[in-house]
This record gives structure tokens, C-alpha cells and sequence, in this order.
């Protein structure tokens, strides 16, 4: 029986099975390659270091994450946040992953009210500079905070010196 291009179908059961063949050829390599891979362990008792500086290395991975943690739980208690506490994580000598940074983002809007203003402004000045080791972020804030505080008791100062001078005429 002939098909096109004068190729016999015991021809193309011939291609078929070579076709098969080499395919089975590679998932053999595959397969034996994927047996290497799970018997390609790194044997840590084999290796060259040295315990101190491995425990040393780790206890400073475990001292700054629990520092960190502290510092910005800190500041998210001690005023309103406007989401949750975001940390920076390095993975550590053990593998485990260590908070090495992070920020929380103060609630900052202001109301209207002065007196209510002043109050969210020095519970927001606390908040930043409650921790100890204040970053440049924190200092930043409590600068802003005392700045607006100014600016409202500028304002309360000329809205009396206004009502005083009508008082007078």
C-alpha cells in the first residue's frame, strides 16, 4: 500500500518506532539525571567552618530581628498606623528568615478642629521618637510633627491678637 510521496506505511511505522526509541533514550537521561540530582547532598559535617562563628553569626541575625521588631511594634503603639508593620527579612546562617528593617506608616491626616490637631500632632511626635536608636525616618518625623505644632500656635497667637484688636476699637 502506498501513501504519498511513495512512502509505505511499514515506512512510517519504521519512523514511528525510531521516533519512540529516542524518546525513550531521553526520558532514561532525565530520569537518571533526576536520581543524581536527589542524591546530590551537601554533607555539612564535611565541610570547614567554624562553630563560634557560626553560633556568633546567627546570634546577631536573632538579636536584630527581635530589636527591630521591638522598635517598630513601639512606634505602632503609641499612635494610630495607616496599615500594618512592614518588615525587611534576610535569610539567616540556619535559613530561617530575620527581620534586618523596617516601617510602620503613621497615621498623619489632621483635623480641623486646633485643639484636636495639637493633640494627634504630640501623640505622633511620641510615636516617632519613642524608640531608642531613632533613624533618619524618625527624626524626620518628629521634626515635621513640632513644625506643624509651630505653625497651629502661630495661627492660635494671630487669631487672639485679631480678637484682642476688635476688643479695643
Amino acid at each position: 500500500m502506498l501513501i504519498n510521496d511513495n512512502l509505505t506505511t511499514s515506512t512510517i511505522y519504521q519512523q514511528i518506532a525510531q521516533k519512540k526509541a529516542e524518546l525513550s533514550s531521553l526520558d532514561k537521561k532525565d530520569l537518571q539525571k533526576s536520581a543524581f540530582e536527589k542524591s546530590d547532598t551537601v554533607n555539612i559535617s564535611d565541610t570547614k567552618y567554624d562553630e563560634n562563628d557560626y553560633a556568633r553569626v546567627l546570634n546577631k541575625f536573632k538579636n536584630l530581628d527581635s530589636d527591630i521588631r521591638a522598635h517598630e511594634q513601639t512606634h505602632a503603639s503609641l499612635a494610630n498606623t495607616r496599615g500594618a508593620i512592614n518588615y525587611n527579612y534576610q535569610v539567616g546562617p540556619d535559613g530561617k528568615l530575620y527581620a534586618t528593617g523596617g516601617h510602620v506608616r503613621l497615621d498623619t491626616s489632621l483635623p480641623q478642629d486646633e485643639d484636636a490637631a495639637m493633640a494627634k500632632l504630640e501623640k505622633i511626635k511620641k510615636a516617632a521618637s519613642g524608640p531608642d536608636g531613632l533613624s533618619a525616618a524618625d527624626a524626620s518625623i518628629t521634626r515635621a510633627a513640632n513644625l506643624n505644632k509651630m505653625l497651629i500656635l502661630s495661627r492660635q497667637g494671630e487669631s487672639h491678637e485679631n480678637r484682642s484688636n476688635v476688643e479695643q476699637s
